[in-house]
């Protein structure tokens, strides 16, 4: 193989130029399938000799001073299998030689641009390789042209990756910790820099998205940097980026779930879920920050955006609880566990969320303040999972039950038409299962 493989290296080299896209894909393929065998069957060469033959592989690949690869318009998964190959055997090379280039590591700031392709390749081998490793799954299988099956369709065997935080620990014991705070500073670099160009102007609150389909926006240079967002975001928080704050991170994520970008939206919604599932420290500050988001931002002027993202916030709500519940995490509700002098953190926010959903019970819209009252239901469960406090502590949705009764009957004098009167009627009965029971209102 040694003897004879360079004449077909060459040769696949040469026609990933090639006009013909099926050609240059053949090439591709072929190249992917030859490099395999020499870096996971053969074991390469010598140190020289192997260094050798990688530089001339990803320089016709990943030309030099070029924003794109070669050949243009390929999966790029491919590309990440193939820096995967060679991290098998290489490490060091395809992570300083490849992926700290594509992602601009150690560039200063005014060298710094977007390459949006090969940004998402580097991130998306950085990942493939750390998951690799930490899951022991030994050496990459030679790669195989998955099975058409009737339908046309192609079977694929699906790959679980992991979705916990990488740490410093675990890097290190991968062997990845000199390449890991670059890559999250990196992250943090790249995320500014897309929020800039494809983030905040594309929230669907913009007056200037207004009536604008994401197929005529997302186009041109805008589309892989959506891309690179998505894969960027996905990451979370299996890598946090380092140099963004809590708060910054939140924020950044809250508008993302806005986003004009229907895939975008999603994978930002369920990294806030991530953030809040997986970090005890983070939960009251994501509850927070994406409450104090929907009061500076989404306006009931958007109706459908603003119950949209209520939901996401009662789900929030609902998976904390879920985490309590879990097994090994339940915090007893015993009188020994509750906060007698002071509130805690968590008391705090969900008063805040509490007060947020108050001012929802207002709308004019009934789908609105049938998601308040959810929103302050689940509070009430997860104040009795987490342990309150006697009084203070106290869940809104008890207190509203406890007294809507004799602040409906001092109204009650009052002609039903009064425009006040039917409004105070509407917000305690839509808050009040006692006032729903005892006049029958639904």
């Amino acid at each position: 193989f040694l003897n004879r493989w360079h004449i077909f290296l060459n040769n696949c080299l040469s026609n990933l130029k090639n006009k013909d896209p099926k050609m240059a894909r053949v090439a591709l393929e072929s190249l992917y399938r030859l490099l395999w065998v020499y870096m996971i069957r053969i074991k390469c060469e010598s140190n020289t000799a192997t260094q050798s033959r990688l530089i001339t592989i990803v320089t016709t690949l990943f030309p030099k001073g070029s924003r794109g690869v070669v050949p243009r318009d390929m999966p790029l998964n491919i590309f990440v299998k193939i820096i995967q190959f060679i991290a098998q055997e290489r490490l060091d090379f395809a992570m300083k030689e490849i992926i700290f280039d594509f992602l601009c590591v150690g560039k200063p700031a005014k060298a710094f641009s977007l390459n949006p392709e090969r940004m998402n390749i580097g991130l998306r081998a950085f990942l493939v390789i750390a998951d690799s490793l930490q899951q022991k799954d030994g050496e990459p299988p030679m790669p195989v042209t998955g099975a058409v099956l009737p339908s046309g369709n192609t079977l694929r065997v699906k790959k679980t990756y992991l979705s916990k935080t990488l740490t410093e620990e675990e890097a290190k014991m991968i062997g990845m910790s000199l390449y890991y705070s670059q890559v999250r500073k990196a992250v943090d670099n790249i995320l500014r820099h897309l929020d800039k160009e494809v983030g905040r102007c594309m929230m669907l609150t913009n007056i200037q998205m207004l009536n604008k389909e994401p197929e005529d926006m997302i186009t041109g240079e805008r589309k892989p940097k959506i891309d690179l967002f998505r894969t960027c975001v996905a990451a979370i928080p299996r890598l946090l980026p380092d140099g963004m704050s809590k708060l910054e991170l939140i924020d950044l994520l809250a508008r993302l779930s806005i986003h004009m970008d229907d895939e975008l939206r999603h994978i930002a919604q369920n990294s806030l879920q991530g953030l809040l599932v997986d970090f005890v420290d983070w939960r009251e500050d994501v509850l927070f920050g994406f409450t104090n988001f929907l009061l500076r931002e989404v306006n009931d002027m958007h109706h459908t955006l603003l119950d949209t993202s209520l939901k996401l916030l009662l789900q929030l709500l609902t998976q904390w609880k879920l985490v309590i519940h879990t097994p090994g995490k339940l915090i007893p509700n015993g009188s020994s566990h509750r906060i007698q002098s002071e509130r805690s953190p968590s008391s705090n926010v969900l008063h805040a969320v509490e007060g947020f959903a108050l001012v929802l019970l207002c709308s004019f819209q009934v789908a609105t303040r049938k998601l308040a009252v959810l929103i302050l239901r689940e509070i009430r469960a997860l104040f009795l999972a987490l342990g309150q406090a006697e009084d203070d502590d106290r869940p809104m949705i008890d207190v509203m039950d406890q007294l809507s009764s004799s602040i409906l009957e001092s109204f009650i004098h009052v002609a039903v038409s009064d425009s006040v009167s039917t409004c105070l009627f509407s917000l305690i009965a839509n808050g009040s299962p006692y006032m729903v029971n005892k006049y029958n209102m639904k």
